[in-house]
């Protein structure tokens, strides 16, 4: 073998090592990002408003299908850091929704943010942006958004509570240290605002679907549903259950 091609083999060998490394760190890199997972910041426990009521789906409608779910915190105070945060749910069949938004005030009446906002939905995964004729909300107030559909004349309501809190600068300068989405959601998971994560995670699925990442962070947020005495116990085993159900079968 002359000199020449000892010395093309010899690069050849560098290069194949070279990225077989570069690869395997990518993977690393990724793949610590995917498997970040949303822990609450605290979670505090939330108040009567959003306790669940058990399935609340309509009665003409198949007891098999998955009734209107929230993908958000209800037996906890799910937090975010927008003053205009977007909702996410699930719906079987296409139906008409009103939003609501209360501010909660020790020892008073909520009190309404708005007019009643109505959005028509489709079957999977939907998103309600905040309304644009809604005020901002405000850092360190606690509100409850609610989302309402009428069957036979009875009124069906599920609810949620938030906070809206201040990012905390390390996490602020990380995130703006990035343009990454996938590791924008491994911050705010990892930060505990779930709604900033949720939304952030739904930009990289297709269009009514949870995508990978918005599965994992709606199996994250539904390990911590749990029930707060034993009258709710049923109805959050069962919420628990739609929520594993969707995460499977709306993850593409």
């Amino acid at each position: 073998m002359t000199k020449d091609k000892k010395l093309q083999k010899y690069k050849l060998t560098i290069n194949n090592h070279l990225f077989t490394i570069i690869s395997l760190c990518l993977l690393l890199f990724f793949t610590s990002i995917a498997l970040a997972d949303f822990k609450p910041i605290n979670r505090k426990p939330a108040g009567d408003y959003s306790r669940s009521g058990g399935r609340r789906g309509c009665e003409i409608e198949s007891s098999a299908k998955i009734p209107l779910t929230l993908l958000a915190p209800q037996t906890y105070v799910g937090y975010t850091a927008s003053l205009r945060p977007t909702f996410t749910g699930y719906v079987s069949s296409s139906q008409k929704l009103e939003l609501r938004i209360f501010e909660l005030i020790p020892n008073q009446d909520p009190k309404p943010i708005g007019k009643e906002f109505v959005k028509d939905v489709q079957p999977g995964i939907f998103q309600i942006s905040f309304p644009e004729e809604y005020p901002n909300l405000t850092v360190g107030k606690t509100y409850l958004w609610q989302l309402s559909r009428t069957c036979l004349e009875v009124r069906i309501d599920e609810s949620a509570e938030l906070i809206v809190a201040e990012i905390p600068s390390t996490l602020e300068k990380k995130l703006s240290a990035t343009s990454s989405k996938l590791e924008k959601v491994n911050l705010y998971a990892e930060g505990g605002f779930w709604y900033d994560a949720l939304s952030e995670a739904l930009q990289l699925a297709n269009t009514k679907k949870l995508g990978k990442r918005g599965t994992s962070l709606v199996r994250d947020f539904a390990k911590y549903e749990l029930a707060r005495d034993e009258k709710e116990e049923v109805a959050v085993k069962e919420r628990v259950q739609y929520l594993q159900k969707i995460a499977v079968q709306e993850q593409d």
